[in-house]
């Protein structure tokens, strides 16, 4: 009876498993591991940040613009309020997103710090503004709806200020 060979038995078979991956496989995967590790992003300088704020800044001033133009606008009657109440709720969607990102960016020098803390209030107070606009603006609330436009006047004041500071 003919018996079955063992895989090292088997012609051109070595006897390791596929498994086993050969020491000129490991050393590629290696070298492989240690070009991608060289590909990650550098650590974050203070003109990076900076150019951050800078574009913190110019992205919230966008959407402040729009708040201070919906003030406006319902003011003068000049739109139906399902249109501002979208738009209102759009611009704080867009400052919420915009203050989260430079939130989460870590200050790479302690002079980054004082950036960072001129900034971060700034961008609190657009989105609660903003906030305070929508809903002044789904209760048709005339007078909260001025509030929150001198709210957003004020920051936008302070945010141009900041644009100028870092231009």
């Amino acid at each position: 009876m003919l018996q079955p060979r063992s895989p090292s038995q088997e012609p051109g078979r070595t006897g390791r498993s596929p498994a086993q991956p050969t020491a000129p496989v490991l050393a590629l995967v290696a070298v492989l591991l240690l070009l991608v590790a060289g590909c990650t992003a550098p650590t974050p300088t203070a003109g990076s940040y900076r150019d951050a704020a800078e574009q913190t800044v110019t992205d919230l001033l966008s959407a402040v613009g729009t708040g201070v133009l919906l003030v406006e606008i319902h003011r003068g009657d000049r739109a139906f309020s399902p249109y501002a109440e979208t738009t209102a709720e759009d611009a704080e969607d867009a400052a919420r997103s915009i203050a989260d990102t430079f939130g989460t960016r870590q200050p790479p020098t302690a002079g980054s710090d004082a950036l960072r803390a001129e900034l971060s209030p700034l961008c609190d107070t657009a989105v609660n503004a903003l906030a305070d606009l929508r809903i002044a603006l789904k209760r048709d609330d005339s007078a909260a709806v001025e509030a929150a436009g001198r709210t957003l006047r004020a920051v936008s004041s302070g945010l141009s200020d900041l644009e100028e500071s870092l231009s």
